[in-house]
């Protein structure tokens, strides 16, 4: 079955819905609930200067979220891609977003996206093509990889 998703911007009241959309994934990959809850306080999902928010609607529903910061020194930065677990590996969500903000990277004319991935989101952003450049320590004190994608003019 095919679902129509559409990408539109954030709008400041989908804030809390977003943010309960950051807890059901990170909480889908197993992290301890509470410690998610806490984390996803300072979560700022609503767009800001510098700093575009966009969300996936499927079926009628947010589905997925996405935030991408301007480019600093020509380096783009995907601060957030949260899919919600029903989503999951259904209707390329989660890759039309990163499509829309390396769209919206290549607008401001960033040369490279760059992210952090969690562990167990590193196959998907490596399946779009991006590849690990170095290590950074999280909020968490986890090492995670920054993956990268170069950007060629569209």
């Amino acid at each position: 079955m095919t679902h129509a998703v559409v990408i539109r911007p954030a709008r400041s009241d989908d804030a809390e819905m977003l943010r309960r959309i950051a807890i059901e994934a990170k909480s889908f990959w197993g992290y301890e609930l509470e410690l998610v809850r806490e984390w996803a306080q300072e979560l700022e999902p609503s767009p800001r200067p510098g700093r575009a928010v966009f969300v996936a609607e499927a079926e009628g529903e947010v589905a997925a979220w996405a935030a991408v910061n301007e480019p600093a020194d020509g380096v783009a930065w995907l601060d957030d891609l949260w899919v919600r677990p029903e989503w999951i590996r259904r209707a390329r969500i989660g890759s039309l977003l990163f499509e829309h903000a390396l769209d919206w990277a290549r607008g401001r004319d960033a040369r490279a996206l760059e992210l952090e991935a969690e562990p167990n989101a590193v196959d998907f952003y490596a399946k779009l093509g991006c590849v690990r450049v170095r290590e950074q320590v999280s909020e968490w004190g986890r090492t995670l990889p920054v993956m990268a994608l170069r950007l060629s003019r569209r």
